[in-house]
């Protein structure tokens, strides 16, 4: 290593440590986590938001515009891969290099059928779990982002054992662009329709529960199937 790199790592590294040293004991009764915001969120969570996990409150509503920007990463995320050239230096006519390895036979281990039967039968439980994940995470823990994770390793199992391209047929090729969007997209609506009844972007009506309910909601379907897209089509691409 450079002297000047050494030297650029250790001006970091050392506010790092001091902030790490200086923290609060975990259970010091002063300290910042426990006489911030969070005694506000477990005071008044619930009655603010309208939602009865607290997590799913700070996310979609205490911390909306953070999560609103999170979604809007993963989605850059792809666009990115999306945009880079295919093919590989190995192989200047552009074939990708697993395709080349598939065409001469080599390097190819065939899938257990014992692996590929037991993951096409428990994918549908898998999904089933990922939807309880969804619909039930504003009461349990779950939610959008989980439900997203799930959904993501379905198709990666699924495309482990019966191949990438045969899963990426499951998702119809018109829906593709929306369902990659949907966590923006629904935020930027929800974001509308709040504006529209608070005055606010990104605003929850505190005094109808149901609509905030129903608000976040929606969010959380956009959440999960953006998310769970957008990690699943990640993969293809890797793989193709």
């Amino acid at each position: 290593m450079k002297p000047w790199s050494l030297l650029l790592v250790l001006l970091v590294a050392l506010p790092l440590v001091v902030g790490v040293v200086n923290l609060p004991p975990h259970d010091a009764p002063d300290a910042p986590i426990h006489t911030g915001v969070g005694v506000r969120y477990l005071a008044r969570g619930v009655e603010e938001t309208g939602n009865k996990n607290l997590v799913t409150a700070v996310l979609l509503n205490y911390r909306g515009f953070d999560t609103f920007f999170e979604v809007v990463v993963i989605f850059t995320a792809l666009a990115a891969v999306l945009a880079l050239p295919r093919g590989s230096a190995a192989d200047p006519g552009g074939a990708p290099a697993a395709a080349a390895k598939a065409a001469n036979g080599s390097d190819i281990v065939p899938v257990s059928p014992v692996v590929s039967y037991v993951v096409r039968l428990m994918a549908p439980f898998m999904a089933m779990f990922a939807l309880a994940m969804l619909f039930r995470g504003h009461v349990t823990p779950g939610g959008g982002f989980q439900a997203a994770a799930v959904f993501a390793a379905i198709f990666i199992a699924l495309g482990l054992v019966l191949g990438p391209t045969r899963v990426a047929e499951l998702v119809p090729d018109d829906w593709r662009p929306w369902l990659q969007g949907a966590a923006p997209l629904a935020f930027a609506l929800i974001a509308a329709i709040g504006w529209r009844l608070t005055g606010a972007f990104l605003g929850f009506p505190t005094d109808d529960h149901t609509a905030q309910e129903a608000m976040g909601l929606f969010l959380e379907v956009g959440i999960a199937l953006g998310g769970g897209v957008i990690l699943a089509r990640l993969f293809v691409e890797m793989e193709t």
